[in-house]
């Protein structure tokens, strides 16, 4: 599979159907299967999300932090801009995403349930 054109700023979709950081000019790593596309893998890039906000309560990266529930709610939006009729099927078949959110709770996160009810199209 070839690189399906989907940009966003400086990402490219690559063969294969991953992302890549075009803005420095290195090229990409064929072997970097880290980002994958929203455009022309949307299901596959929302079961990623989906199993990233189930499993991560918080995080802190280059500057950047979050939640759970955060990593659910960016890449069901990126992934509704990218392809909004793929990710309609999808979140229809990926169905409830229990995502987690950092409290003060003893347990140190809540869940909050999403994509509950589907979309409309």
């Amino acid at each position: 599979m070839s690189g399906c054109g989907y940009e966003i700023g400086d990402w490219q979709c690559r063969e294969g159907g991953y992302l890549w950081y075009a803005g420095d000019g290195e090229g990409w790593d064929p072997e970097d299967c880290t980002d994958i596309c929203p455009h022309c893998r949307t299901k596959d890039y929302l079961e990623a999300a989906k199993d990233d906000a189930e499993s991560c309560s918080s995080y802190s990266n280059n500057g950047s932090s979050g939640t759970g529930l955060d990593i659910w709610v960016a890449a069901e939006k990126s992934a509704l801009n990218a392809n909004h009729p793929a990710a309609c099927k999808a979140l229809a078949e990926i169905g409830p995403v229990s995502a987690l959110d950092a409290d003060d709770s003893d347990q140190g996160y809540s869940v909050v349930i999403c994509n509950a009810q589907g979309i409309p199209q």
